[in-house]
């Protein structure tokens, strides 16, 4: 498939990655969920990641990520998707606070998808609340409730 038929403009997906297939989900694992603007003339993507894990102390973390995609083909007619992105903490500073302390990345994704971005494998890590880094490989990608936000004229 072409990339130039990609070239839509803006649109938003959702995505649920965790390491049970979609119809298999495994009790108390990590769970990411994506929540993802791609903009398609620049190749990049921006949003929202949540890491959620029923323990005791449960974990919920929020990143705000911006990263970039890329196709890969490695035969005819068989292209994927690499997502990368990278996370920050989700910090509210005060009205006038000023720029505040350097903040460290605590998310990074690698995400093969197929090229009709609605399934996928990957791989990311997050900092738990000791600042350790914590490495999820493998995890199934599905995409749930996403939808066009914009789009270019088609080209003649």
């Amino acid at each position: 498939m072409s990339t130039e038929k990609k070239q839509l403009g803006l649109f938003h997906v959702n995505y649920e990655v965790r390491i049970g297939r979609p119809d298999q989900p495994i009790v108390g694992d990590v769970r990411l969920n994506l929540s993802l603007a791609v903009y398609t003339p620049g190749k990049t993507v921006s949003g929202i990641a949540h890491i959620t894990q029923a323990t005791n102390p449960p974990l919920d973390q929020h990143s705000k990520v911006s990263g970039n995609y890329t196709y890969l083909t490695v035969m005819p007619n068989n292209s994927h998707i690499l997502v990368t992105a990278t996370g920050f903490p989700d910090i509210h500073w005060p009205d006038g606070a000023g720029h505040g302390l350097q903040l460290q990345p605590n998310f990074e994704l690698r995400m093969v998808l197929e090229d009709d971005w609605q399934t996928g494998r990957a791989n990311f890590k997050y900092r738990d609340p000791n600042g350790n880094w914590q490495e999820a490989n493998d995890f199934y990608v599905q995409a749930v409730n996403s939808f066009e936000i914009a789009k270019e004229p088609a080209l003649s």
